[in-house]
């Protein structure tokens, strides 16, 4: 019966903790676009290619800039001419209709949180790996049921004492 609650209780946890870490980055990565954005907004001494790295760096995240045409301008770590249709992506088309768009999916077998905010003339994007998250939920998972194989095989013993001296 521990071991059957175990298993259960194990799968919710990791489950419920995945989907908090997630929700937890996601927030964290908004509120760096934002920044972000309104730097872009207000900074005309620089280039956007210049922003681009130094925003990246500074966010620990890829940073991607499209104009309202959806023709990516500048990229923190991949060059312009290789992300032909990137800016055709989803959680740009949100950022372009002023909406901030989320979105995640696998890259290279890792997920990868894609989070982009609308800026004067076009939209940036930051992207952040989340693969991070399983490491931790399954981390997470084997110490639970390693918790609960211990206190089955410690419930087993007290049985087994308590039958012999009855």
């Amino acid at each position: 019966m521990i071991a059957a609650a175990g298993f259960g209780l194990s799968y919710w946890i990791k489950a419920h903790v995945k989907l908090s870490l997630q929700d937890e980055i996601t927030r964290n990565l908004i509120q760096k676009a934002k920044l972000v954005a309104n730097r872009v907004n207000a900074d005309r001494s620089h280039g956007i290619e210049v922003i681009a790295s130094q925003e990246g760096q500074a966010a620990g995240a890829r940073a991607t800039f499209v104009d309202s045409n959806r023709q990516v301008v500048a990229d923190s770590e991949v060059p312009v001419s290789s992300l032909q249709n990137e800016g055709e992506r989803a959680e740009f088309a949100a950022a372009l209709r002023g909406a901030t768009g989320i979105e995640i999916r696998n890259r290279n077998g890792a997920e990868v949180l894609f989070v982009a905010v609308p800026v004067s003339g076009g939209a940036v994007r930051l992207a952040c790996p989340i693969s991070d998250t399983e490491t931790l939920t399954s981390q997470l998972e084997h110490r639970i049921l390693s918790g609960c194989v211990l206190a089955a095989l410690v419930a087993f013993a007290l049985s087994a004492v308590l039958t012999w001296t009855i």
